[in-house]
């Protein structure tokens, strides 16, 4: 099955595609399971994500402008390079769970209730993001930006290596766990014993 060969798919599961560098724009996927797939330096602009799944696949450095993503799932992916920003801002809605993402940008993006547990979060950006009742538990945020966010409610549990400061960011009722939550004293340059 040549996935190229068509614009509009749905209800379709694709095994194991391997392509790379390829123009895949403006295409209409709904109900889609892609497993095992490796979308390398890829374009989708313009592309209308409904209802997919995508399963251990490398989406790295792929370009999403102006693409929709409602209701999408990604499971154990790597995606690598991803401005989400610049992608239809309307019913956009995303899962991640157990992911690589790394340098991705979700800037300015209406994330309520989000979930990104379990994931690798490194070098990414959420600056000005709508993250209230989104779920960070368990994941690493090694580098990761946040500011200007709405962080209330979110849950923080297990989360490591984040850097959030509480004075340019909402966080009431957010959920963290210790020792990690002493992260939000590292702009004061204390010196705490014990």
């Amino acid at each position: 099955m040549d996935f190229s060969s068509q614009n509009e798919w749905d209800g379709q599961v694709f095994k194991k595609l391997q392509i790379i560098d390829a123009d895949l724009s403006n295409k209409a996927l709904e109900d889609c399971v892609f497993e095992d797939c490796d979308f390398v330096n890829c374009s989708f602009k313009n592309t209308s994500w409904i209802n997919c799944t995508f399963r251990d696949c490398n989406l790295s450095n792929t370009d999403i402008v102006n693409c929709q993503f409602d209701e999408v799932k990604f499971e154990q992916c790597k995606l690598l390079g991803l401005n989400f920003s610049l992608c239809k801002k309307l019913l956009f809605s995303i899962k991640t769970e157990k992911c690589n993402l790394m340098l991705c940008n979700f800037s300015n993006l209406k994330l309520q209730g989000m979930s990104f547990a379990g994931s690798t979060i490194v070098d990414c950006d959420f600056f000005g993001a709508d993250l209230m009742k989104g779920d960070f538990s368990n994941c690493e945020l090694k580098g990761s930006l946040f500011e200007n966010c709405d962080l209330r409610q979110a849950d923080f549990r297990g989360a490591t290596t984040y850097a959030i400061d509480p004075l340019k960011n909402k966080v009431k009722k957010a959920r963290f766990s210790m020792p990690e939550v002493l992260s939000f004293l590292a702009p004061y340059e204390l010196v705490i014993d014990g």
